[in-house]
């Protein structure tokens, strides 16, 4: 399949080893056809657990995406894109995999969404000023070497608002890791770079942002699920996971792992 290319900015040292092990990863070692089909037919409790983060970065966002341009940095195999395309939006999505570019590709045309994916660098845009009206990542800052250069070029790029969807640091996730439920490192060699809110927005009000507000959620699904997810296809169990969940969110969400940040103009 043929892929476009944006312009790629060199990496040396051990940058460029993480960067290395991480297309190896995506490009090799990966399941493909999970990696286009997520979440669909990964069961009732993964799919509400994907689409209460996008609902939840939709009504941080406060605004409409229907009618609106959206570029999605980081946008893997294209399980976001396509969920803001069906909201309505013109969506462009990168990422600095050509595999995962090809696979969002596969996404869209076997169900029937409109989107253009192009392989860029998420740290060095070649978009001009003010080119989309939002720009949006969802669990993919964390992969990058800077994060904050891949947040300063979203607020460049973007004419309207900024949306963020990535781990945060949370003293549950360190009681998670040291649990081993949850890891520093993911199987794709890179180190989980969780976000301080705070640093975040600050970095965006430097930019220009006044508006920046966000919401944590305690949340947590590993990448692929596995057969224990499947329990709560049954209506009684998936309802009483949903009681649960919305409980421990009311009581612990300030100290949430899931962060949604938006900041808008």
């Amino acid at each position: 399949m043929e892929v476009e290319r944006g312009l790629q900015c060199g990496v040396v040292g051990p940058e460029q080893g993480s960067r290395d092990r991480q297309l190896v990863f995506y490009e090799e070692e990966c399941d493909p056809e999970f990696e286009v089909t997520r979440p669909h037919g990964c069961g009732r409790l993964y799919e509400f657990l994907i689409e209460h983060k996008f609902r939840t970065g939709l009504r941080v966002l406060g605004c409409r995406v229907a009618g609106r341009s959206i570029l999605e940095i980081c946008c893997g195999s294209g399980m976001m894109a396509e969920k803001f395309a069906r909201a309505g939006a013109e969506v462009t999505g990168i990422d600095f995999s050509a595999a995962a570019i090809a696979r969002a590709r596969e996404r869209a045309h076997r169900y029937g969404f409109a989107a253009r994916f192009l392989v860029a660098d998420a740290e060095n845009l070649t978009f001009a000023d003010s080119s989309f009206d939002i720009v949006a990542v969802h669990d993919g800052l964390h992969h990058l070497p800077h994060p904050e250069r891949a947040i300063r070029e979203m607020a460049r790029v973007a004419r309207q608002g900024v949306l963020i969807l990535d781990p945060a640091q949370a003293v549950l996730t360190r009681l998670a890791v040291w649990l081993g439920i949850a890891v520093d490192v993911e199987d794709a060699g890179n180190e989980v770079k969780r976000l301080v809110p705070t640093e975040v927005a600050a970095i965006l009000r430097e930019a220009g942002y006044r508006n920046v507000r966000w919401q944590r959620t305690l949340m947590y699904y590993p990448h692929q699920p596995s057969t224990l997810f499947r329990w709560f296809d049954n209506p009684w169990l998936f309802g009483m996971f949903r009681l649960a969940f919305a409980g421990a969110n009311l009581a612990l969400a300030r100290w949430g792992n899931k962060l949604a940040l938006s900041a808008c103009r």
